[in-house]
């Protein structure tokens, strides 16, 4: 009886599949226990399935492995890697990524093949496209293939709040003799840090052939190195969550979701950060300062030569020097007011965050005097 369950599922969803190849299915074991919803967030490589846009606002290169089988059966079998590079292009030009899935076994399997650019305007605003490959094989029928864009745009609308929207086979491709229209979706999405170690997350996502899917997700991250997620969407209702192990250049994503009918199934992604300091921390600091630079007024920062009193110095102040992130100049006030006046600018290094590296850059923006 189990068996002949199991075997109902897999035809059910192998049906829809056969319906309209090139689904989007969600990718990565963070993007999943956040309930699917990436669009607004897109700060992995994880956001070349989501929204394109978003590769312009991971600092290091990365590459990330996903795999699942959901709910146990080998016919659902789903593998995923992406690569972004931020820096094979001087950073004005953009930046690239390369992405791949299977998805499928050997009766009827899906792949697909893509390829990502991504720019900026006016640092705020970030666009990419990616053009996928997409082949569909069926044993006995063939194969056949067809190529699909997605576009994506994202909005840094404060320091704390993104807005993004993605559209997945956006020129409604094509596929094979019948000429079956492979899926089409539209996605637009929200993210909001609450807190310096709190995002919550929002999606609404538009299948035109089926009803809007609503995404939510929040994760916590009480240390550097651990974070917790749960997140719940709807068409088909399902509740999701997880964990996040950062160490190294390496991260740890699990998630495991709920589906009324088909019970628990897990998943799991491996990334892996390339470049000098790509530790968690690091990481997440050098994302929080693209964020801080793109809403840094060019004419308000300091130019090389012009100098702050440390000792007398507000946040917004300290906010000129190029490359000072909101929490580091808030750390620099707290530590005056806590500790006392700073008597040399190496005290500085005693804040938590600045490294030989930050302090170097931003002793040329100070001086030490008295109040």
């Amino acid at each position: 009886m189990k068996q002949m369950l199991s075997m109902v599922c897999v035809v059910m969803i192998f049906s829809s599949s056969i319906f309209a190849g090139g689904e989007k299915l969600d990718v990565g074991a963070r993007a999943i226990a956040l309930g699917g919803a990436f669009t607004g967030l897109a700060n992995s490589s994880a956001t070349l399935f989501y929204n394109p846009a978003g590769a312009m606002l991971v600092p290091y290169r990365e590459a990330s492995f996903f795999y699942a089988r959901p709910y146990g059966l080998q016919e659902l079998d789903y593998l995923t890697f992406s690569y972004l590079e931020p820096s094979l292009l001087p950073r004005q030009y953009g930046a690239v990524g390369v992405s791949a899935k299977r998805y499928g076994f050997e009766l009827y399997n899906e792949t697909m093949f893509g390829l990502t650019y991504a720019n900026a305007f006016e640092k705020k605003f970030l666009y990419g496209f990616t053009v996928n490959y997409q082949h569909t094989f069926i044993k006995n029928y063939g194969s056949a293939g067809a190529v699909g864009i997605d576009v994506g745009v994202l909005g840094l609308i404060t320091e704390s709040l993104t807005l993004g929207f993605a559209a997945h086979n956006l020129n409604a491709p094509r596929i094979g003799l019948a000429r079956e229209e492979l899926a089409q979706t539209y996605a637009l999405g929200l993210s909001y840090k609450a807190l310096t170690n709190m995002l919550l997350v929002f999606d609404l996502e538009k299948d035109v052939r089926f009803p809007i899917s609503v995404k939510s997700g929040l994760e916590y991250r009480p240390v550097t190195a651990f974070s917790i997620r749960v997140g719940f969407s709807t068409e088909p209702s399902r509740f999701t969550g997880g964990i996040g192990v950062h160490y190294a250049l390496l991260d740890i994503d699990y998630a495991i979701a709920t589906h009324r009918d088909l019970g628990m199934t897990n998943q799991l992604s491996l990334s892996l950060r390339f470049g000098n300091g790509a530790t968690p921390e690091l990481a997440s600091r050098a994302l929080d300062e693209t964020i801080a630079e793109a809403f840094a007024k060019e004419s308000m920062m300091l130019k090389e030569g012009e100098r702050l009193n440390l000792n007398r110095a507000t946040a917004k102040d300290l906010m000129r020097i190029p490359k000072m992130t909101k929490q580091l100049a808030e750390r620099i006030v707290r530590y005056r007011l806590e500790v006392g006046a700073f008597s040399e600018l190496d005290d500085l290094r005693q804040i938590k965050g600045i490294d030989d590296e930050k302090f170097n850059h931003f002793s040329k923006f100070l001086t030490v005097e008295e109040k």
